[in-house]
């Protein structure tokens, strides 16, 4: 039986420090001119505020193709001689929680069994999505999931926010979903029907909307009586060549949110 190829673009992320565990998120993987990516959120890599700083990061793969009971770790270093090899969004004051970690991609298909997203997948600055659209969070939720298979869960979501606008001059979009820790760096998903190499034609494949964050609140809401908003942040996938490439789109106007973020 095929495993869906989207459960194979996602991974547990394991943060360690000196070699003791510290945390679990998720991230995916994406492929850019040739070179393979792991992409998570920026505080999973680094967390000045939390006093967050792992020096490597490790994750569990596939190791054959007909077997997903078959898995072996790999092991990513996240400084070189004291320098971090994440790549950020080029301008760090917009303080965007996005990284794109460099794998070496052809030692990782010759031992691993990954699939992985690619720029045709991510939405054009002229596509949008209808108000309420359902979309999926796919990650590893408290660092739960299939443990025998190695496979990563779905939770259902839905667009808040008008995606064709960011959301408050942020570049980022609003989910609806109940979220929970580990679930930094998940990609967010759905399914579209896209333009295929045959003019004319198409195809219905997985979208990449963005990577997801943290969840929001509000700085007045009063614990005794309301209950949390129960929404998130996720970023424009279409960040995601920006941080790789280091280069800034041509009127970048990111603001600073003014909303309460906690980080999951």
């Amino acid at each position: 039986m095929l495993v869906p190829e989207l459960f194979l673009r996602v991974a547990k992320v394991e943060t360690y420090g000196q070699g003791q565990l510290l945390t679990n998120a998720s991230g995916f993987f994406f492929e850019w001119q040739s070179e393979l990516y792991l992409i998570t959120n920026r505080h999973v890599c680094f967390d000045q505020l939390a006093g967050h700083r792992p020096d490597t990061l490790k994750l569990q793969l596939h190791t054959v193709q007909d077997d997903l009971t078959k898995s072996g770790p790999l092991e990513i270093q996240l400084y070189k001689q004291g320098m971090p090899l994440w790549r950020t969004y080029p301008r760090r004051e917009n303080d965007i929680d996005v990284v794109a970690v460099p794998l070496p991609g052809k030692l990782l298909k010759q031992n691993y069994v990954i699939s992985s997203f690619g720029a045709s997948d991510i939405l054009g600055p002229e596509e949008t999505l209808p108000p309420g659209q359902q979309v999926l969070i796919t990650g590893f939720p408290l660092g739960f999931h299939d443990t025998l298979n190695n496979l990563p869960l779905v939770r259902q979501a839905v667009v808040a926010s008008d995606f064709s606008r960011p959301f408050k001059g942020n570049p980022y979009f609003v989910t609806d979903a109940r979220t929970h820790r580990g679930t930094s760096g998940s990609p967010v998903v759905t399914k579209l029907l896209r333009p295929t190499p045959v003019a004319g034609q198409f195809e219905e494949r997985w979208c990449l909307l963005g990577i997801h964050a943290a969840t929001l609140d509000v700085s007045n809401r009063d614990p005794m009586y309301d209950d949390r908003l129960g929404l998130n942040v996720t970023w424009f996938a279409s960040l995601i060549p920006q941080i790789i490439e280091g280069i800034l789109p041509a009127n970048p106007n990111p603001t600073p949110t003014s909303d309460s973020v906690c980080f999951n």
